[in-house]
């Protein structure tokens, strides 16, 4: 099972609590406490955290702190330019890709 979803601390959370949970897609910008943080770094899944660059309501070093904390030995991080409703369209799929890596059954 993989979750995907926009409110970070939730996803973080799940990914950490919920076993059955192989990968997490998360989009990153939404507040992240110090508790969150130390949490991340506990979480060892594959990671896809998508950032958008010039989200001016969302603080970007915060979002760089928690990629860097995650302790997923493979994480990606991918930034576009464009505020928080610019998500372009090929990010969709390249979150798509990743759960086919990490979520098709052998």
């Amino acid at each position: 099972m993989g979750i995907s979803g926009g409110i970070t601390a939730i996803g973080v959370r799940a990914a950490l609590v919920e076993p059955r949970i192989v990968a997490a897609g998360l989009f990153a910008g939404s507040f992240v406490s110090r508790g969150i943080v130390e949490e991340a770094r506990r979480v060892t899944i594959p990671l896809h955290l998508l950032l958008q660059w010039d989200d001016r309501g969302n603080d970007r070093q915060m979002a760089l702190d928690l990629f860097d904390a995650f302790g997923s030995a493979e994480k990606t991080l991918q930034a576009n330019l464009g505020g928080h409703t610019g998500v372009p369209p090929h990010a969709a799929d390249d979150a798509g890709r990743f759960f086919l890596r990490h979520l098709r059954r052998e």
